[in-house]
């Protein structure tokens, strides 16, 4: 199996490369995705904190910032190239070199925590760790969006054969947590098995009402 950390070093910034060298990052739009689906689900974000986990070329993370009237939007990638890309791009944002399975931030630190088009890439070995991580830092919303096929199938990855690509539905994963509710809902390409997406953005449950305290009496006659 490659080893992840040092795949994504380069290749996040080879898929920069082939994608968006040349371009104005600013004016690179919101993914339509996004755009639909936060055109109908409410968020109340405003002055808040927004961390996209594997931002790309940033632009929905910029969008979002401007959108939400942010005041931090916070990327991470793990190529360094990247970091330093994106930051001489988007001076008002902060960007991170990191693995989307240990976050270098503090529990509830941001109010959105973002992974789009993230989960279908990590090794399965860090799946969990990732999801957790994703919880561990939100305070308020996660916004989850990726591959979900009625079944699970790995993919070759076309650029780099010893790397595969990982499409299932990750909502059971999140939901298992106990921490986090379904706020709203969006499918995309449905009935397409290779191209179906779906959309989640999460509400945090306080810990009290996730998991209410209990005494062995409450569960004895």
């Amino acid at each position: 199996m490659t080893d992840q950390r040092k795949f994504f070093t380069t290749e996040s910034l080879e898929y920069f490369r082939r994608n968006y060298e040349g371009r104005d990052l600013r004016g690179v739009p919101l993914v339509p995705i996004l755009e639909d689906f936060l055109s109908v689900a409410e968020l109340d974000l405003e002055a808040g904190s927004i961390l996209d986990i594997g931002c790309g070329a940033a632009n929905n993370l910029h969008h979002l910032h401007e959108r939400y009237g942010a005041n931090r939007g916070v990327g991470t990638e793990p190529s360094p190239a990247m970091v330093e890309i994106l930051s001489a791009s988007f001076p008002e944002l902060e960007f991170h070199e990191s693995t989307s399975n240990a976050l270098p931030f503090a529990t509830n630190e941001f109010d959105l925590v973002i992974l789009r088009s993230v989960l279908h890439w990590i090794d399965r070995n860090y799946l969990l760790q990732t999801i957790g991580e994703a919880i561990r830092v939100s305070t308020r919303y996660l916004l989850i969006s990726d591959y979900a096929p009625p079944e699970a199938y790995s993919a070759v990855y076309n650029h780099h054969p010893e790397y595969r690509t990982f499409k299932m539905t990750y909502r059971p994963l999140v939901e298992a947590s106990g921490f986090m509710q379904v706020a709203h809902v969006m499918r995309h390409a449905e009935g397409d098995t290779w191209n179906e997406v779906e959309t989640i953005l999460y509400e945090r449950s306080p810990l009290d009402e996730a998991f209410p305290v209990r005494s062995q009496d409450d569960f004895t006659g």
